[in-house]
């Protein structure tokens, strides 16, 4: 049997489960291990399943099934800790019964192992579900979601809408999310000013009277620094746990301006406007030389 581990927001727990059901339909045997989430207190802990209301428990591994592949945890730790450290990515495919990614977004189709094995990593690549994409499409919809945002949602089909996603530094909840936001700043960074003025810029010359909405966890920066004349609305009653929305919001916009986010790769790519036009930053980390793989071909890289 395969376990896959699941972490993080709600846009990696929805590339894992997404890598998670591509599995399942290779035909192998998978479950997924969410047992990190018990001292979990980054952004809203699990909340995948309860958003859209999956009720697929008998997915989820024991303690015994875990136990039995994670002979090699505590090398993994120190791993994981000198990563913390050097702010770098070492992960690597180990033999043995626990394997990680190599890099967050690249592909690696040879992952598909037969054997019993604990597989730890992001998985931000659309070509493991890719093929599935009916299948995903119809898992990840919301079930509830407020009459606000229903009625903003069908007022953006019926226009030009274009989401703009911005991801800044906010005030932390904690000594722990300062650090957090910290290495996301220094290893992954945020996307400058210029990025969503030239991406403006581009989509304004690709559509016809666009309608801009804003998608932020830092209002104050957003009001100041994002000007498009009078067609610009900021999006800014979705919060907390209530934050899930606006990636529903941003699905429902016709065309998408994302940040280097999961979060908003989602709202991109659950968008299913045929004619849909996706701008995204043509470096995703610091990090990262070349793009791996987590931006698909046929979006704009700016």
């Amino acid at each position: 049997m395969i376990i896959v581990k699941l972490i993080g927001g709600l846009g990696n727990q929805m590339f894992q489960y997404a890598f998670f059901l591509s599995i399942l339909k290779r035909g192998i045997s998978a479950k997924i291990d969410i047992s990190d989430f018990d001292n979990y207190s980054l952004h809203n802990g699990f909340e995948l399943f309860k958003i859209f209301g999956i009720k697929k428990e008998e997915q989820f591994t024991n303690e015994e099934e875990v136990a039995t592949l994670k002979d090699l945890r505590i090398f993994f730790k120190i791993r994981k800790l000198a990563g913390k450290i050097l702010c770098g990515n070492i992960n690597r495919f180990i033999k043995g019964s626990h394997k990680q990614e190599r890099n967050y977004s690249g592909y690696y189709p040879e992952i598909y192992f037969k054997d019993n094995s604990y597989l730890e990593g992001y998985w931000q690549n659309e070509k493991y579900f890719k093929d599935i994409r009916p299948e995903i499409l119809n898992i990840f919809t919301w079930k509830n979601v407020s009459k606000k945002n229903q009625e903003l949602a069908k007022k953006m089909q019926n226009e030009n809408s274009v989401s703009i996603h911005i991801r800044r530094l906010d005030k932390p909840r904690s000594l722990k999310e300062l650090f957090f936001r910290l290495k996301l700043n220094i290893v992954w960074r945020t996307c400058p000013k210029s990025y969503y003025i030239n991406a403006i810029n581009r989509m304004d010359k690709l559509i016809y009277n666009p309608e801009y909405y804003i998608f932020t966890n830092n209002i104050r920066w957003a009001r100041k620094n994002i000007k498009s004349g009078n067609n610009l609305t900021l999006v800014d009653w979705n919060r907390g746990k209530k934050s899930n929305q606006d990636l529903y919001l941003m699905s429902r916009c016709r065309h998408n301006i994302i940040s280097m986010s999961s979060f908003s790769w989602w709202g991109a790519w659950l968008n299913r406007n045929p004619d849909k036009i996706v701008i995204a930053p043509k470096k995703w980390a610091v990090r990262f030389t070349k793009n791996l793989g987590i931006i698909p071909k046929d979006w704009i890289n700016v």
